[in-house]
């Protein structure tokens, strides 16, 4: 008998720890870079928002990032057909997890800050295990229970402090719009969020997370020309900086592209919570970008909020 015969009949585990390690290793790596990209892709587009209107901003993004997409995974599976049955079920993720989401996530982030924004969706983590439990994905226990209640009282702390500025009087209106309106937006995109993620993990099990991604934001694409496109039509573009057009090509290139093939290759690998989970840094670095290259001002509402959703997200692992 061989000493590898010998090991594996021994302890037959050895083997097989370092692979299974490295690989979710590598998984949490990946899931950590995607953050971080997330994170400051609200602070480019807030500082892209300036100069483009969030309509033209977002259908620029998306007919690039469906391109690319479209054609790597194109060249890399040598076909893009699904079953029939699924064609139905990849138009309602592009039309809930692209079009519905986006526009909210771009209207909202239109008319809050990018704290603000990061910090709501600190809540995913929670959204997407309730309705992982609706559809009977995942068990929600006691931890679970406590941990979305606690997760939506800092949402409301969060939408109710721009709420209370609006009533006293304070000048809470950026780019025509007020801020319990984006913060609200940016709530509903959270949802379309959880619903995406939650619903892509069926089709993950039968097609590449690329083949997934590439139709669904396809989709999506298509269904968001008719509302964006006379906004494209009016806008400037000529006189659009370098700056902005650096950072839409960063949004689509590594916010769209590269982060949503992470997303959901964690999804297939682990499923849909130990994935979700790292939202939780969402709130943490998408604040700091915005208080230090924005110059955002933290609020008691906003920090009380914070962690609130950050105590929820805790208990939610427990589950």
């Amino acid at each position: 008998m061989t000493q590898r015969s010998r090991l594996q009949s021994s302890h037959p585990s050895l083997l097989h720890e370092r692979p299974y390690t490295t690989a979710f290793a590598r998984n949490d790596l990946e899931l950590l870079c995607a953050v971080l990209i997330w994170s400051f892709n609200v602070t480019v587009v807030k500082v892209g928002l300036r100069e483009v209107g969030p309509l033209a901003y977002n259908i620029v993004r998306f007919t690039c990032a469906s391109a690319v997409l479209l054609i790597v995974a194109r060249l890399s599976e040598g076909s893009l057909l699904v079953e029939r049955r699924d064609v139905g079920r990849l138009l309602l993720l592009g039309l809930v997890g692209h079009t519905l989401y986006q526009i909210c996530f771009i209207e909202g982030i239109a008319r809050t800050t990018a704290s603000s924004t990061s910090l709501l969706f600190g809540s995913s983590p929670v959204v997407i295990a309730l309705i992982s439990r609706l559809v009977g994905h995942e068990r929600v226990g006691l931890y679970g229970a406590a941990g979305a209640l606690l997760g939506f009282l800092g949402v409301y702390l969060i939408v109710g402090r721009s709420a209370g500025a609006e009533a006293a009087g304070e000048p809470s209106r950026i780019f025509g719009g007020s801020a319990l309106a984006g913060n609200l937006l940016i709530v509903a995109a959270v949802v379309c969020w959880g619903g995406y993620t939650v619903m892509a993990r069926g089709l993950l099990k039968r097609y590449s997370p690329l083949r997934v991604i590439a139709l669904s934001l396809s989709f999506g694409t298509v269904l968001l020309v008719p509302i964006a496109l006379p906004s494209a039509v009016h806008q400037d573009w000529a006189s659009v900086s370098g700056l902005t057009w650096a950072g839409l090509a960063y949004s689509f290139l590594f916010a769209l592209v590269l982060s949503y093939l992470i997303w959901y290759r964690s999804v297939k690998r682990v499923g849909n919570l130990r994935t979700a989970v790292y939202s939780n840094l969402v709130p943490v670095f998408g604040t700091m970008f915005g208080v230090v290259l924005l110059h955002e001002r933290l609020t008691a509402g906003l920090g009380v909020g914070a962690c609130c959703i950050l105590a929820g997200i805790l208990l939610t692992r427990r589950n």
